[in-house]
């Protein structure tokens, strides 16, 4: 089988030189690497005019429209390999990433997708906590990610990490990344997406810890949303809400839909707060618990409209651009 690894990049040369050095190592190459950068990032540019030669079969791909939906499109139809590998331009995969990758895909002609662990660093000091549940879609519809903490052996997980997982191009091509989700940095929960997509399929993915890339997280524009905490990018927040209720709409049955928008309004999490959840937070959080409820509700009946519009099923090749 042959095989791409497609590197998003945005204005950081210098985590990427890491990546591509990486790239070099691979105890099996790559057939072609697909890099894609922005028609303003001039930094980037200027970085790979002065790149010293090496035996990688570099395609830069310009996109001129923003956001990582985008450039993971441009770079998807530029492939022409049997795998597409995915990772960031703040990661590091270890040697051996690629030929790990192959051996999953190669081991059962079933396996649409495969990722593994990430390893982060913290100040350059990796972190060290290990979680036995990793990449499962919980009957609430809430996602639970901990692939940085994955232990254990391969298993089959409903959902992959952007910066660490790789396809079938014959299961990515007819479904593509999805233009319904809005934003236009890193675009949360766009590789939630598309295992989703590709595990409605009916393919497998698999969750291999051993499939390791080292990723010291580099800083983004947009903060996270990860947790409860005051709010700086109300927009952003929004935007991240309503990305992860059209992620995880699709290939659900009505129970489970039913059962999803009972849990978020009801209960909600600690980032995404439904009822109970801003009533927990309103001690140390005031008002804003409840700001964050208010825009979280907001953005997912904008998301449900979204769904009611534009089902996946129609949304075409590349899918529907979110407006």
């Amino acid at each position: 089988m042959t095989l791409s690894v497609l590197v998003c990049t945005y204005r950081r040369p210098e985590t990427l030189a890491r990546c591509l050095a990486a790239l070099e190592i691979q105890t099996t190459k790559p057939d072609e690497v697909l890099l894609t950068v922005r028609d303003i990032d001039a930094e980037t540019r200027a970085y790979l005019e002065g790149r010293p030669a090496d035996t990688l079969r570099l395609r830069v791909i310009t996109v001129r429209e923003p956001g990582l939906v985008a450039a993971r499109n441009a770079g998807l139809a530029a492939c022409r390999t049997d795998l597409l590998a995915l990772t960031d331009d703040d990661a590091a995969p270890r040697p051996d990433w690629i030929e790990r990758i192959l051996h999953h895909f190669a081991a059962d002609p079933q396996v649409g997708g495969v990722g593994g662990r990430d390893q982060c660093f913290t100040g350059g000091v990796p972190q060290t906590a290990t979680r036995d549940l990793v990449g499962k879609m919980l009957w609430t519809g809430k996602p639970v990610g901990n692939h940085h903490l994955g232990r254990g052996g391969p298993r089959p997980v409903d959902l992959l990490k952007g910066v660490n997982m790789s396809y079938r191009t014959e299961a990515l091509h007819p479904i593509g990344f999805d233009r319904r989700l809005r934003g236009s940095g890193s675009q949360a929960c766009e590789d939630l997406s598309i295992s989703r997509a590709v595990a409605n399929s009916g393919w497998t993915l698999i969750y291999d810890p051993a499939v390791l890339v080292d990723h010291y997280e580099a800083t983004r524009d947009e903060p996270r949303h990860y947790a409860a905490q005051l709010l700086s990018d109300r927009a952003g927040y929004s935007d991240a809400v309503y990305n992860q209720t059209v992620a995880t709409w699709d290939g659900r049955s009505i129970l489970q839909r039913l059962a999803a928008l009972v849990y978020f309004f009801v209960i909600g999490t600690r980032a995404v707060p439904g009822l109970l959840q801003a009533m927990r937070f309103t001690p140390s959080l005031g008002r804003t618990a409840w700001v964050r409820f208010g825009i979280a509700q907001r953005a997912r009946a904008e998301a449900y409209w979204t769904l009611s519009r534009h089902p996946a099923s129609a949304s075409g090749r590349f899918g529907e651009t979110a407006r």
